[in-house]
């Protein structure tokens, strides 16, 4: 994450985010000052909220004046004492490609984080890109809505000077009308970032039900790498190939999805692993990561730290709408429009997210809980 973004996602914010030899050196000082004290890893519950879990301890250690110990102590601690509620944030994987402009790019990643208002468990729904929605009207974009995949939605959103705030403010307001209720927040990832937050944590674990092999061409390439049933170590640029590959696949982009999901809870179960002391230079190299953006409107996330601390990535529940793909069938389909539908069941889903009733919807659809 950049300077520039920091400041224009956090404006109450204004300090430089300090330098590489400086933070360093900050760390090398705390782990002398409190070599006998037992330290705080950064939680799994910090970690577990996905891609906010990349953004929030970088920009916790980016705050002047505080180091990433203190950071992390304060996070842990500003648990504070108004009532919680559940919360519902959007996280948006963008194809955005060098050389394209911010509105040149849709969503290929459209993943709900819900967290509960015990904040016992963060449940991610994903949806697949091609799932037809209606988009609403936006002035601001120049866009008079209708029938169109969901990923559109960020396209239409980001047109003009809108940008990246734009495509996700007009993604909020698409799924507000299937779910039913106002997201708080969200995030924008570049699928380039992925690569860099897996090279800079050293790897993440990958787990996968059948083998994969990939790749981006329909047609099977001499030297394609496969990945075997069973967990693996991945680098940057195997995560970022599982994430794009979808032939070969037997439900194509709908299994793409879940694999996102896979690298995404690898990239928080290995964040929950390091310590803000003994790992620094894998911490430095994470604020040097670009192209992750926030809009947390009034969400704090250092509160919100605080209240997931005691969770760990094995809490987070990755869901989808369906098991296999569906067929749309809806109002345009029959003067050509095409693209994945939304069962009654996943409908009920979402439903759920809008009611904070998907605790008691996942246990009873277990069917629809990503295997791991």
């Amino acid at each position: 994450m950049n300077e520039e973004d920091i400041r224009a996602t956090f404006a109450r914010h204004e300090a430089e985010a300090p330098d590489v030899q400086d933070l360093q050196e900050s760390i090398d000082k705390e782990v002398r000052r409190r070599r006998r004290r037992r330290t705080r890893a950064l939680s799994g519950g910090l970690a577990a909220a996905v891609a906010l879990a990349i953004a929030v301890p970088v920009w916790l250690a980016q705050r002047a004046g505080v180091t990433p110990a203190d950071a992390v102590n304060v996070a842990a601690s500003a648990t504070g004492g108004t009532p919680r509620k559940a919360l519902n944030l959007l996280v948006l994987g963008s194809d955005k490609r060098a050389g394209w402009g911010e509105n040149q790019s849709r969503s290929d990643t459209v993943l709900i984080v819900h967290i509960p208002a015990d904040r016992k468990k963060i449940y991610t729904v994903s949806i697949d890109r091609n799932t037809i929605v209606n988009i609403p009207a936006d002035a601001a974009a120049d866009y008079k809505g209708g029938l169109e995949k969901v990923n559109a939605a960020f396209y239409y959103g980001s047109q003009g000077s809108a940008g990246w705030r734009g495509g996700l403010r007009l993604s909020e307001k698409t799924l507000q009308q299937s779910t039913g209720t106002a997201f708080d927040g969200g995030a924008v990832l570049e699928y380039a970032s992925v690569k860099q937050v897996v090279d800079a944590l050293g790897g993440v674990q990958v787990c996968l039900p059948a083998a994969i092999d990939l790749r981006l061409t329909e047609k099977k390439q001499p030297g394609d790498k496969v990945l075997g049933a069973g967990c693996h170590t991945v680098s940057g640029a195997d995560a970022l190939l599982l994430m794009r590959t979808r032939y070969g696949l037997p439900n194509g982009s709908y299994d793409r999805d879940r694999n996102q999901q896979r690298v995404l809870v690898g990239i928080a179960a290995k964040i929950a692993t390091l310590n803000v002391l003994t790992d620094a230079a894998r911490l430095a190299n994470l604020l040097k990561v670009q192209g992750l953006r926030l809009d947390l409107s009034d969400v704090s996330p250092i509160a919100l730290a605080g209240e997931l601390s005691g969770l760990t990535a094995a809490d987070v529940v990755p869901m989808s709408l369906a098991n296999t793909y569906v067929a749309y069938h809806g109002p345009g389909a029959d003067n050509g429009l095409s693209g994945e539908g939304i069962t009654p069941e996943g409908k009920e889903l979402l439903a759920a997210v809008g009611t904070g009733t998907l605790p008691e919807f996942a246990a009873a659809h277990p069917d629809l809980v990503l295997q791991r």
